[in-house]
């Protein structure tokens, strides 16, 4: 990483009950990691649910069902180095195991993700 790179974390805590949020988060990660900065979200609280399997191909970010629907954010934020991980808590809360979701890079608790938000230059809670 050089003196130029930044750490950009990327908190988001809700989910498929407001489908007009989901998008941000990924498009703002994947520019971070385009602009070569390391860009990381951690997805918690009711944010889980927009990683279960199934569900960003039928996401649609507009509710008149015209608009590109969250798989094509994950996708381009996945082509974009942006890493992604869930919230362990967060499973139980949204009745799911890691098999319900589509692949992320790992699992984190709390005291990991204190531990992101310290190291990060910048963090980004939606």
């Amino acid at each position: 990483m050089s003196d130029e790179t930044k750490k950009y974390l990327y908190l988001i805590t809700h989910g498929t009950e407001t489908p007009e949020r989901s998008a941000s988060p990924f498009f703002l990660a994947t520019t971070a990691a385009l602009m070569d900065h390391e860009s990381t979200m951690v997805f918690t609280i009711t944010a889980t649910s927009l990683l279960k399997k199934g569900v960003a191909e039928s996401l649609h970010i507009k509710e008149s069902g015209e608009s590109s629907t969250l798989d094509f954010f994950i996708d381009q934020a996945r082509e974009a180095g942006v890493k992604m991980y869930v919230c362990a808590p967060s499973l139980d809360l949204n009745n799911c195991s890691m098999d319900d979701l589509i692949e992320v890079d790992g699992v984190v608790g709390g005291t990991a993700l204190n531990e992101m938000a310290a190291e990060a230059d910048v963090v980004i809670t939606f």
